[in-house]
């Protein structure tokens, strides 16, 4: 078991070490910094500063190698735009980020999984083609659909809740709305996958063959076995909420790192672009490694296969 956890570690190491890489040279690749953030208006003596300011005139390579050194310092520098710490920016705008996903992914799971259980233990029935086609109907509406028409419903036309901020409880409504939607559809179709697949195993048909009471082989035998399934997706849930929060932040304002993101990529602020993507990607990494561990301890199997 030891050599399969090893190479599970190192193969998270090598993806984020490779995810550094491309992240320096496709956001250093696409323009210059200075010219950008300093306008067409700049003269020669003004840019050549900030670029020696910021080192920017140095080669590329060395350039390089000393963002990798301060990658493994978990040194991100200093925003172009601000001078401040970019730890610093991007943890002010991690803190409303969490205030916003916690809840959407409480809503996500309460939702999406029950419903997607209910549908394959009424497979075909009417209460299983009811909650298929909200949850394609839910997948398919793009989040910015789903928060522009939010806006224009409660916002604009009924005036009964917040258009922007995050001030109060209410302001969360129609943010954690939009984004558990199309995730709390995702979580049920697969949740009605993994069931129906459970509820044909070996083990639960012999429990029906001994007799069992059905909420038994369903709790005990069932519902088990298709949570493992659903538990590998769990670590892609996280990417899928980062994405959502990209779009959502911005249609409502909301001050988190989707928002930073995109002002940072508009004002080619280069350090906090980079700090937020590979943060993202390091706790993407991250989080599927504890499922991949997670599921070697609950699934016996997977273990005598390594």
């Amino acid at each position: 078991m030891f050599p399969l956890i090893a190479r599970i570690v190192f193969r998270s190491a090598l993806t984020l070490f490779l995810l550094a890489a491309c992240v320096f040279f496709g956001l250093h690749l696409t323009g210059d910094p200075a010219r950008i953030m300093l306008g067409d208006g700049a003269d020669a003596a003004a840019i050549a500063a900030f670029r020696e300011q910021w080192g920017l005139n140095r080669p590329f390579w060395e350039q390089f190698f000393i963002y990798i050194g301060k990658f493994l310092q978990l040194d991100m520098g200093k925003s172009y735009l601000t001078g401040l710490p970019v730890k610093d920016v991007f943890l002010e705008a991690l803190d409303a980020t969490m205030h916003l996903m916690i809840p959407t992914a409480v809503v996500t799971l309460l939702i999406g999984i029950p419903s997607g259980v209910v549908a394959a233990l009424y497979r075909n029935t009417w209460v299983d083609k009811t909650m298929m086609f909200v949850s394609v109907f839910g997948y398919a509406v793009p989040n910015f659909f789903m928060g522009v028409l939010l806006l224009l419903i409660f916002s604009i036309t009924l005036g009964i809740l917040p258009s922007y901020g995050n001030a109060t409880v209410w302001h969360y409504i129609m943010p954690v709305i939009t984004m558990a939607t199309s995730e709390a559809a995702i979580f049920s179709r697969y949740a009605r996958s993994a069931m129906i697949e459970a509820l044909n195993l070996p083990c639960v048909k012999a429990a029906r063959m001994r007799g069992l009471p059905r909420k038994r082989i369903i709790w005990l035998h069932a519902l088990p076995n298709a949570m493992l399934s659903i538990l590998t997706i769990l670590g892609f849930f996280l990417g899928t909420l980062v994405a959502g929060a990209v779009i959502t932040e911005n249609v409502f304002s909301w001050p988190g790192v989707g928002k930073l993101l995109v002002q940072s990529v508009a004002n080619r602020d280069i350090p906090v672009v980079q700090m937020i993507v590979l943060a993202t990607g390091a706790s993407l990494i991250t989080a599927n490694l504890c499922m991949d561990l997670l599921a070697l301890v609950v699934n016996p199997r997977l273990r005598k296969a390594s």
